[in-house]
């Protein structure tokens, strides 16, 4: 029997997934490596073509799709980014306050948005990261939040999974 997502995302239009795809990782690069594999012929490749596309971003890419994640502290800009940012979309206007000032300090640090798997996470162990990631240089920190991306990127594309497949 067919896998019914895959037969979906198989089914959308180039500019449709495309859309989809961004969602899920910020990056055209990313998003036209893993069309390029299209049709899928399961989920499994499906994903293999996702981790096919991350490894072989170049450190410039990785950077351009980092630059387009939003801030954690701004209101989450799709159903993914809210189920992610649970807690902090709880959180208080001061505890926000603080977490914003961090944001700064790590732009101002490293020219990137912070970008921090947070589904499950408090905003005291945000906070407690972004402190921790701070004290990184550059080239650490970019390896490091790729692999953030790249996490946040594999949940985002397992919810496209599940929302394409059909009842039952």
């Amino acid at each position: 029997m067919p896998d019914t997502a895959v037969v979906t995302l198989n089914a959308l239009d180039e500019s449709a997934l495309e859309n989809e795809l961004l969602i899920c990782t910020p990056s055209r690069t990313w998003a036209t490596a893993v069309l390029s594999a299209r049709p899928y012929a399961d989920r499994e490749d499906l994903l293999a073509a996702a981790a096919d596309a991350w490894r072989s971003l170049t450190p410039a890419d990785v950077a351009t799709a980092l630059a387009n994640y939003l801030p954690l502290s701004d209101p989450p800009d799709s159903a993914h980014a809210a189920a992610e940012h649970g807690a902090l979309v709880a959180s208080s206007a001061g505890r926000l306050t603080v977490l914003r000032e961090r944001e700064s300090r790590y732009r101002a640090r490293f020219g990137f948005p912070v970008v921090i798997a947070a589904k499950g996470l408090t905003l005291e162990h945000i906070l407690a990261e972004i402190d921790q990631r701070l004290t990184n240089d550059r080239a650490d920190e970019l390896v490091l939040a790729a692999r953030h991306m790249v996490a946040i990127g594999e949940g985002r594309i397992a919810t496209l999974i599940a929302r394409c497949e059909g009842p039952g």
